[in-house]
């Protein structure tokens, strides 16, 4: 074969390749660019607006915009981070201030929920889980965490750097209260589901809690006595794996009660957990197992926060990370389904662009999610990004 020929063939051979390599590389973007749309689409939304607690929003107009925008779940925050209720709860304490917005005969929850089912939406309800308001503790002392030096909230303030206030899980008194005031949502506002913030369970940012409720219940799960309390129980300590275990329990513990309550009350309802990506962490520093939760069945949905810009990571990761936790999942029960709370914090994702809502959303679906939770409206106020996702869910729909 003369040396042109031998040019040529090689020649016709690279062409080959690269046009084949072009194909597949093309019908891979194509894949990667359009996942299966979501069909339940939900979004968090707060009562208020947001960060003034005492100015309430237009609700007519939100749902109405909820709506329009192909969402199919909203989920209010009923009980502010503060620990008071936004609606005219007859158990936890109200915010008079933004209460003010309302005739005496109205209730913001109940407008919501109307609203949303007239626009033929499911309601969620957003609750906070221990975190709670200062007059609560003033009446039931007992009921709140005790930080590794023995101080109370009362006395010595909130221990959290934020400022919040909580209650013990290890309380059999505030697990009442906090469940007394679900199924209220259920009973009297007929919610269709409850999603449960991330903040159920210990607190994350502090040692706690080391209150006599929490001893007697780690003792008696022990079966013995805490010769040195709690420096045993700390960072270090000869029980700390015990200790870890113990609140791991009783958190689960407590959700089960709280889902065999609200089932009995409506079969129907969905039972959902906002919960960290890192399940290591959240069963060590808040006794959150929520691998555990999904094998008992004790939630219907596991809601992963995955806020890309939040952690600082490239949008990819929250497929990668949907994509391991669906396995996990189906692995330890297929009944539970996993619906990433995609988008983030208002400093993080307030100027962040519609085609990266777009594109979170769709790499929770690639990952293999059952849905999406958009975290929050406030976000896409800010980022303008309303537009791009009604287009793209409107399209789920067709």
């Amino acid at each position: 074969m003369s040396r042109l020929k031998r040019q040529v063939l090689i020649w016709l051979i690279l062409t080959v390749v690269l046009i084949a390599g072009s194909y597949l590389a093309l019908n891979k973007m194509i894949e990667r660019e359009e996942p299966q749309k979501p069909e339940v689409r939900g979004i968090f939304l707060y009562m208020y607006e947001f960060p003034e607690r005492s100015v309430a929003r237009n609700f007519t107009f939100y749902i109405k915009k909820i709506r329009e925008s192909g969402f199919n779940i909203v989920l209010p925050f009923v009980i502010h981070a503060g620990g008071l209720a936004d609606y005219r709860s007859k158990i936890v304490p109200n915010d008079m201030d933004y209460l003010s917005n309302f005739n005496s005969d109205e209730d913001p929850l109940k407008i919501v929920v109307e609203e949303s089912h007239r626009n033929g939406l499911k309601v969620w309800a957003w609750v906070v889980g221990f975190r709670t308001d200062r007059s609560v503790l003033l009446q039931h002392p007992d009921w709140g965490i005790v930080n590794e030096k023995g101080e109370d909230q009362l006395l010595h303030g909130s221990f959290h750097p934020w400022g919040w206030y909580y209650l013990s899980p290890a309380s059999e008194g505030a697990r009442n209260y906090i469940k007394s005031y679900i199924t209220e949502l259920v009973q009297e506002y007929g919610v269709d589901g409850i999603n449960i913030e991330d903040d159920f369970g210990f607190p994350s940012e502090i040692e706690a809690d080391f209150s006599e409720n929490a001893r007697w219940s780690f003792e008696s799960y022990l079966g013995r006595k805490v010769q040195n309390w709690p420096q045993d129980v700390l960072a270090g300590g000869s029980l700390r794996d015990e200790w870890i275990n113990w609140r791991a329990k009783i958190v689960a513990d407590f959700l089960r009660e709280i889902k065999n309550t609200i089932k009995q009350i409506n079969p129907n309802i969905v039972l959902s957990a906002d919960v960290s990506s890192n399940s290591e962490w959240n069963k060590r520093a808040m006794g959150v197992d929520w691998h555990e939760w999904v094998r008992q069945s004790l939630i219907d949905v596991v809601c992963p926060m995955l806020y890309h810009r939040d952690n600082s990571m490239p949008i990819k990761w929250v497929e990668d990370t949907t994509k391991s936790i669906v396995e996990q999942v189906e692995n330890n029960n297929e009944k539970v389904m996993v619906m990433p709370c995609v988008g983030g914090s208002l400093s993080a994702t307030g100027n962040m662009p519609g085609w990266e809502w777009v594109e979170s959303v769709k790499e929770a679906m690639r990952g293999g999610a059952s849905g999406i939770l958009v975290f929050a409206d406030v976000c896409l106020d800010s980022s303008g990004a309303w537009v791009d996702l009604t287009n793209y869910f409107k399209q789920a729909d067709q």
